[in-house]
């Protein structure tokens, strides 16, 4: 009797959570944000705003309270963006941007380690440096921390190169911003104590490679702002217990450049924070979720009722902990409150950092199951 009892009363509280999240909702939100409308939401066309004055008006429409003047924490920060007809021909024969060239990721400079590297290395007029590689790498747009900016290098696959290169015609648009305006959308839901749950995460992707390529980033990280939108709604209907507050970032892609603003020029204040929660990449799932920065004395306690909370409902395949990293926006948090990271691991979803991170290729079978397991920890049941 007593077994038949519990089971019937885990149903009823599946059925709760299932009915409190809305994964209709959700999809809406990574459509949106992961539309060509949204350029990306990087610095192209300036992607980033439109997607902010987007949430910051879903925040508004839910009735979360601004923390900020229209819900937005402004900053600057230098960095590069790629606008316009992008062409790249070699011996007459025009490249295929992405899968045959791409803009290098990471680095702000030609260093003379990558162009010793490169099978092959031309300096167009501008300085602009192109070099041969055996493997493109993954995109994400650059930072810049100095005034002037050091020369462009662009990877060309080796097997794109003809055996003697004869005559290059090079069309790559880049444009350079210095303190280049973004926001982060801020907001919360006042509980019955000031003590507070802060919900995270990074609205912003990589933007535009050209014209012809833009990176809809709906797993990277449409579905961690989606997440993070519908906890705002569930936590708008009623009064929670707990203060809920919610920080959508920029600049992530760029260095986690937001997070780190927002956490160094604080709108709230730390010593009140019972948990941060960062919810990076919320699609899939088929082999559960990590949680970054599980193993600090400081959230050791909240990673166990995770655990627990998953070993009553088996919403997870697997709860993994993991130590604290600099690869996600809880980190700058981490020195001033207790701070995790939550990712999904498992496919479907799309791809990483390149143009097939759509909507359409992310599953959220799983994340209902996954989002209960967040309400409880935050008492929102």
């Amino acid at each position: 009797m007593r077994k038949t009892a519990f089971l019937f009363l885990s149903l009823i509280a599946l059925t709760f959570y299932s009915q409190a999240q809305d994964s209709a909702y959700v999809r809406q939100i990574i459509k949106t944000l992961s539309s060509k409308d949204m350029h990306g939401r990087g610095a192209s066309y300036h992607g980033d705003s439109i997607a902010a004055t987007y949430l910051a008006g879903e925040m508004k429409r839910l009735g979360i309270l601004p923390l900020q003047v229209d819900y937005f924490q402004t900053y600057t920060y230098n960095c590069y963006s790629f606008e316009g007809e992008m062409s790249l021909k070699i011996n007459g024969v025009e490249l295929e941007p992405y899968t045959q060239y791409r803009i290098y990721p990471t680095a702000r400079q030609a260093t003379p380690s990558k162009l010793d590297k490169a099978s092959w290395k031309k300096q167009l007029k501008d300085g602009t440096w192109l070099i041969g590689v055996s493997k493109l790498d993954t995109y994400s747009p650059w930072v810049v921390d100095k005034e002037r900016p050091d020369p462009v290098c662009i990877e060309i696959l080796e097997t794109a190169l003809p055996k003697k290169v004869k005559k290059v015609v090079a069309d790559i648009p880049i444009q350079y911003h210095s303190n280049y305006l973004t926001r982060n959308v801020v907001g919360y839901v006042q509980g019955v104590v000031d003590t507070m749950i802060v919900f995270t995460a990074h609205y912003d992707h990589c933007g535009t490679m050209g014209d012809a390529v833009y990176f809809p980033g709906a797993h990277d990280n449409a579905s961690g702002t989606a997440a993070v939108m519908d906890i705002a709604r569930i936590a708008s209907q009623k009064q929670p217990y707990y203060t809920i507050v919610f920080m959508l970032f920029s600049g992530e892609e760029s260095g986690l450049r937001g997070s780190k603003y927002a956490a160094e020029n604080p709108l709230i204040d730390y010593s009140k924070v019972k948990l941060l929660c960062n919810i990076d990449m919320f699609c899939g799932g088929d082999e559960g979720i990590m949680v970054f920065n599980a193993n600090s004395k400081e959230t050791i306690p909240f990673f166990n009722q995770l655990k627990a909370i998953n070993d009553e409902t088996h919403a997870a395949r697997l709860v993994k902990p993991r130590d604290n990293s600099a690869n996600s926006d809880h980190f700058w948090f981490s020195n001033y409150c207790p701070s995790i990271f939550i990712l999904t691991m498992g496919q479907p979803y799309g791809g990483y950092h390149d143009p097939y991170d759509t909507c359409e290729g992310c599953g959220l079978g799983h994340y209902n199951q996954f989002m209960q397991m967040i309400l409880r920890l935050a008492q929102l049941e």
